[in-house]
């Protein structure tokens, strides 16, 4: 049986990140936010951690 993903994420900021991004990147951000329902970049940033990192967990055992 599959484990569920918990993709909840702390809602305590603890800092920023400012990088460069692609036309492409940042178009998918958009995209992502709109079929996430979320109300910011930033939360589709959160929840793709801690998607990508459950995923590493689990590719790890």
């Amino acid at each position: 049986m599959p484990r569920s993903i918990s993709t909840v994420v702390s809602s305590k900021p603890d800092g920023f990140i400012n990088v460069p991004v692609s036309q492409a990147t940042r178009q998918g951000l958009h995209e992502l936010k709109e079929s996430m329902g979320v109300a910011s970049q930033a939360e589709v940033i959160e929840k793709a951690v801690a998607i990508m990192l459950a995923i590493q967990k689990i590719a790890r055992n």
